[in-house]
């Protein structure tokens, strides 16, 4: 009875501190990221202005190359007519915005890559109402040639950072994310960081997310917004290329 009894008490207390690490997992998490737990299924809505579509950009285009990579990253996407029957009305928008400066030869563009759902007043907690909860956006130029591609690229890299915070509250099995305390996004235990560039022993010079069509040197700032699940590496710029990457614009690799 006794060997039973410590037995009994032995697995109480694991089970006890099981649930408190995994308590622990979220307890980091940033306010945007929480707001991610727990999300099943999405819709994916894009909006762009007319100077945008002027300039080669389609909303029909750029919905289905963002639904191809939240596909591709294990996310379910329904389509947009749908967006109502969602659990939750989940939806990830994203607002295009050209401007064409009259005494500039470049454009001026401004993404908003932002998620809405349903969500319950606090002081009211059967009052609910869509809204924000999750938002990135950046503002930036670009000469009208090349303006499609590099919005195209930029907004790839967004929506990396989306899939990275939406992988650090839904880690997938075997994953364990540590959360984001001091801004960071989460990152899994079992998965490498980007590797740092001024590293003597790393063999990886450059890398790119799954989901994108661009490399990047390992410093590069929209390198650190790869989602772990989905970084790749390289030895040399012909392996990237070769693999049907480019150069990303703003590290020059």
């Amino acid at each position: 009875m006794t060997i039973r009894s410590d037995t009994a008490r032995i697995a109480f207390v694991a089970v006890c501190l099981l649930t408190v690490l995994a308590a622990n997992s979220y307890a980091k998490l940033e306010p945007r990221q929480e707001s991610l737990r727990g999300v099943q299924v999405m819709t994916v809505d894009i909006s762009c202005s007319r100077d945008a579509i002027d300039a080669g950009l389609t909303e029909d285009d750029e919905g289905k190359t963002v639904e191809k990579q939240i596909e591709e990253a294990g996310i379910k996407v329904m389509p947009k007519k749908l967006w109502s029957k969602v659990p939750g009305r989940c939806q990830l928008k994203v607002t295009i915005h050209v401007y064409k400066p009259s005494d500039f030869e470049t454009f001026i563009y401004n993404l908003r890559l932002y998620f809405v759902q349903t969500v319950a007043l606090e002081r009211s907690p059967q009052t609910t109402v869509d809204a924000t909860t999750w938002e990135l956006t950046r503002l930036a130029h670009g000469p009208k040639n090349k303006l499609a591609e590099t919005v195209r690229e930029n907004l790839e890299t967004m929506v990396d950072s989306f899939i990275k915070d939406y992988r650090a509250a839904n880690p997938q099995p075997g994953e364990q994310y540590a959360g984001a305390a001091g801004g960071d996004t989460g990152t899994p235990a079992n998965v490498p960081s980007v590797p740092n560039s001024n590293s003597e022993t790393t063999e990886q010079k450059y890398v790119a997310s799954t989901s994108s069509s661009v490399f990047h040197k390992p410093d590069c700032r929209w390198a650190q917004n790869i989602s772990p699940t989905n970084l790749v590496t390289y030895k040399s710029k012909d392996e990237a290329i070769k693999d049907g990457k480019k150069p990303c614009k703003s590290c020059k690799p």
